[in-house]
């Protein structure tokens, strides 16, 4: 009689198949993986094998061998739900989206409830864009398995994009009960509750989120994006914070040597200027006009653009570039090297810490000079960035120096040009009665502090019928309406006085929103910027309070730049008085309102010619310095 247990046969397969699961139970992948691949072997037929190689395959990061185990299934059972998903995750990760697409579909066709495919095929939709289409599926997802955390977090990110702000809190608290403590959920959260204007709740989240895992630097910006949001800065303290990102996430590596010095400091020089936001976004409005009439006889540019999702901007902004790189697939090391190959002569940071940065390319100093500018209200922090832009009103000479690792380049007459969209609509002309005045804020929320609202509050007090028009993202949430109603009825105020706007997403919508705003109020101590400018490109006069430091000054520096240095307050009790006196002078009002948009477009702000010439001569000097050996 043969024994069941011989090399090969029924009872050493059971064996081997018992072995391989033991380690993969363990996640000993590699270990597992050898013990598969014997199997199936032996057994070219055993599709339980071919599936669990497959599944390892993938979480090995080895998509090509995942995909063949899958279609090794797929030949014998082509209904096979497990396989077909397999299948799709491999070639999705290849880059066949639609490919994979297609298999999570043949997928919940066989199995309509399952979880898996539906995730898949989710997230596959969200990459995408198609937002919609990945509501659905995650909601799919959750009927069959309510406890699923990727669909919960994936699910609540889609609803804080879409002003869904509570039942996106909802999600993420059931989440995190679920799996606690854990990093991207946690950082979810914190965006959610910024959009709700909780900003001292998102920083909370977000130190908790560092402390886990300290080793995350995309965590660490998002925390420090976060504290220029704080009622109270403490400038030292966040000063300290940005350091710390140097000493936490730049690792030592060779340093690049630069002996190509043209002796020559007028020769033409070449620029870089990287960024994620090369897109429809806030930062392309004040990059867009340097681009257009950079002087090309003595720069060349060359824009790095780390989009995921171009758009028309993206390709209007690509059109003015000398040189333009996709950048979003590449690594620092990588981008780096593409940097060098271009012999990149002054590199341009325009994100800082915001999301999708790229400081770690600026730590390992590809080029001879980088600066920072405009993306960011603060320091890098990085002792490879040698320059910041800004402007004597923003920052003071002596004021805030201490608080930056970089030198600061103070551009004269206002550190900002602005380009206002090409389809804006004509200004409104008339403006409302004195018992009627229409105060408003279009900034996030976030930056509305609790000393805010109390400022807005005694402002609604002092001009008796006056009503305050609030619109961001998340405006169109009722408990995001209803905490701030209830903030400002602490102060007496009624919500029948607060107008809430929905979220529009045309421009030209957004921009005729402003017809029905008197005045503006600026928030503080974070102003806002691009919804000052188009504020008054609207004939909408802003009022602003001056602090300490940059994010708190640069309201200061617009409104100086178009003539209105009169709309700036230098504390509370006058950022309040300046309301209330516009509000009950209609006539003044009246002459803004006819008036504003000429003297925009006539004033600094919107001097691009101007604006270029002195970034460049600031360029040319940094340089000239360089190669002289002396500081700028």
């Amino acid at each position: 009689m043969v024994s069941s247990t011989r090399p090969g046969g029924p009872g050493a397969l059971r064996a081997l198949r018992k072995r391989a699961s033991a380690h993969l139970k363990a996640g000993r992948l590699a270990e597992a993986q050898a013990l598969y691949v014997s199997l199936c072997k032996e057994r070219p037929a055993d599709t339980e094998s071919w599936l669990a190689l497959a599944r390892i395959n993938r979480r090995l990061g080895n998509f090509r061998d995942s995909e063949y185990c899958a279609r090794q299934v797929l030949s014998n059972q082509p209904a096979s739900y497990p396989a077909l998903v397999e299948y799709g995750a491999a070639v999705y990760m290849q880059g066949r989206v639609d490919e994979a697409m297609a298999a999570y579909g043949r997928a919940i066709d066989v199995e309509p409830g399952g979880a898996e495919a539906h995730y898949y095929l989710a997230t596959a939709y969200l990459e995408s864009g198609r937002k919609g289409a990945a509501t659905e599926h995650y909601r799919r997802t959750l009927e069959s398995m309510p406890t699923h955390v990727g669909a919960l977090n994936n699910l609540s990110t889609i609803l804080t994009d879409n002003g869904r702000i509570k039942e996106s809190l909802d999600l993420l608290e059931k989440a995190l009960k679920i799996r606690p403590n854990t990093q991207q959920m946690m950082v979810n959260q914190a965006r959610t509750l910024l959009h709700a204007g909780d900003a001292g709740g998102a920083a909370e989240m977000l130190e908790k989120a560092v402390r886990i895992c300290p080793g995350a630097a995309d965590v660490r910006s998002k925390y420090l994006l976060c504290l220029n949001y704080l009622p109270d800065p403490d400038p030292e303290r966040i000063y300290r914070e940005h350091i710390k990102w140097e000493g936490m996430h730049v690792k030592k590596s060779r340093a690049y040597t630069f002996s190509d010095k043209a002796p020559d400091p007028g020769r033409r020089l070449n620029i870089g200027y990287v960024s994620p936001d090369l897109k429809r976004h806030p930062v392309s409005s004040f990059i867009e006009p340097l681009l257009e009439l950079h002087d090309k006889s003595r720069f060349a540019v060359t824009c790095y653009a780390d989009v995921v999702k171009p758009d028309e901007t993206s390709r209007r902004l690509q059109a003015l570039s000398d040189n333009w790189r996709w950048t979003s697939r590449l690594t620092d090391d990588q981008l780096c090297e593409q940097i060098r190959e271009d012999r990149i002569d002054i590199l341009v940071d325009l994100a800082g810490h915001t999301a999708n940065n790229r400081l770690g390319v600026f730590a390992r100093k590809p080029a001879p000079l980088s600066v920072t500018y405009l993306g960011y209200p603060n320091t890098t922090g990085l002792a490879a960035v040698d320059y910041r832009f800004t402007d004597a009103v923003a920052d003071p000479p002596g004021l805030t120096d201490c608080y930056y690792t970089e030198e600061l380049v103070r551009l004269d007459r206002g550190f900002l040009c602005y380009k206002p969209p090409e389809d804006s609509p004509p200004v409104s002309r008339s403006v409302g009665e004195t018992d009627s005045v229409m105060f408003g804020s279009f900034n996030n929320l976030a930056k509305v502090t609790p000393a805010v609202i109390g400022a807005w509050a005694r402002i609604l007090s002092e001009v008796s019928g006056s009503r305050l028009l609030l619109k961001s993202r998340a405006t169109s949430d009722p408990y995001v309406r209803g905490r701030i109603s209830a903030l400002f009825a602490a102060h007496g105020i009624s919500s029948d006085r607060l107008i809430y706007q929905n979220h529009l997403a045309r421009v030209s919508d957004h921009l005729s929103a402003y017809a029905g705003m008197d005045i503006a109020l600026d928030t503080f101590p974070y102003n806002g910027t691009t919804t000052t400018c188009e504020a008054l490109w609207m004939g909408v006069p802003v009022i602003s309070l001056c602090g300490e430091v940059h994010a708190s000054r640069v309201g200061a520096s617009l409104l100086g730049q178009v003539g209105l240095d009169r709309l700036v307050a230098s504390d509370i009790d006058s950022y309040v008085g300046l309301a209330v006196a516009l509000a009950g002078d209609k006539i003044g009002r009246q002459e803004l309102r006819d008036n504003l948009r000429s003297a925009v477009r006539q004033s600094s702000l919107c001097d691009a010619g101007a604006f270029a010439r002195k970034v460049e001569n600031a360029f040319g000097k940094m340089w000239e310095s360089y190669v002289e050996g002396y500081p700028y």
